[in-house]
Formats: structure tokens, sequence, C-alpha cells
């Protein structure tokens, strides 16, 4: 009889990452997530949920910018772009762009984005880094933003 290779997927989870008021860049200065231990898990494809509402004002063709971060797990860790263990500032400098939220020609004040992006082998930790270049912070409202996950790995049927 053949085997079938599907999904399995993870409970979702939050991901702890500041963006509320987040500022705009253009230099790449955003904020981090927490940094997520996968070492037992091992979970070969992350499946981010993203939500977040512009400021007043914001700029027309523009966007949020969202980049993996791994980290090896070691005792003196080496992780993506000097990320820390936590929600924290950070500047992006090599880290892998894996989606991008974009505005839409004439943006309002207030408009709610929504993306899914798919982080593939994140490694033994992972986490996430943002920012944008909408030209004015993000809504200043911790509610009206979060980042949810799945972990996904292959499974034999």
């Amino acid at each position: 009889m053949a085997n079938k290779i599907l999904p399995y997927f993870a409970a979702e989870a939050t991901l702890t990452m500041t963006l509320a008021g987040l500022p705009s860049s253009t230099s790449g200065v955003g904020r981090q997530s927490d940094m997520v231990d996968n070492s037992v898990n091992r979970f070969k494809r992350i499946r981010l949920f993203i939500k977040t509402k512009l400021g007043t004002g914001p700029s027309a063709g523009k966007g949020l910018y969202f980049y993996g971060l791994r980290g090896d797990k070691n005792a003196t860790a080496h992780r993506t772009d000097n990320a820390g263990p936590s929600d924290a500032a950070i500047t992006i400098i090599n880290a892998e762009l894996i989606g991008v939220i974009g505005t839409s020609a004439s943006p309002s004040t207030g408009d709610v984005l929504l993306k899914e992006i798919i982080f593939e082998d994140p490694g033994p930790e992972w986490g996430i880094a943002g920012y944008h270049d909408t030209g004015v912070n993000l809504d200043a409202t911790a509610g009206n933003h979060w980042v949810r996950w799945i972990g996904e790995d292959p499974e034999v049927q």
C-alpha cells in the first residue's frame, strides 16, 4: 500500500512582536519578534498570520517588509543580524526577506492589512523582523496588530 506525506499542523500560537506605533524607516530600522525554540519540535515550515493597522496619512505604494531570523541555539548564540532573544528594536541588514504587505494606491488612515507568510526551514531557533516605509507610525493601539504562527511538518500516513 502506498503512503502519503501530508502536512501536520501544530496548534496556533502568538508570536510576541510590538508593532503598535512602529515608526516608518527607509533604512531597515524596525522590530524583531521573540525568538522561538524549535530544537524540540523541529518544524520545517512556519505559517505566519499578520495583521497590522496603518497610522494617520500613510503613503501610497509602500509596504511592510518581514524577514526571517535564524539562530543556532548555541550557548554563545549566533542569530541573523545580531538579533536578541526577545521582542526589541533591530536594524535589518542581511536577513532573508520572507514577505511584504503592500499599501494600496490610495491608502487611508486606519487601513487594516492582513497577510499570510510562509517561512521555510527555520532551523533550531527562529523569529521574524520587520520594518515599514509608509511615511507615518503604525497605529498606536496594540490590539490592532498581531502575529500568529502555526508550525508545519510533513507526516507519513
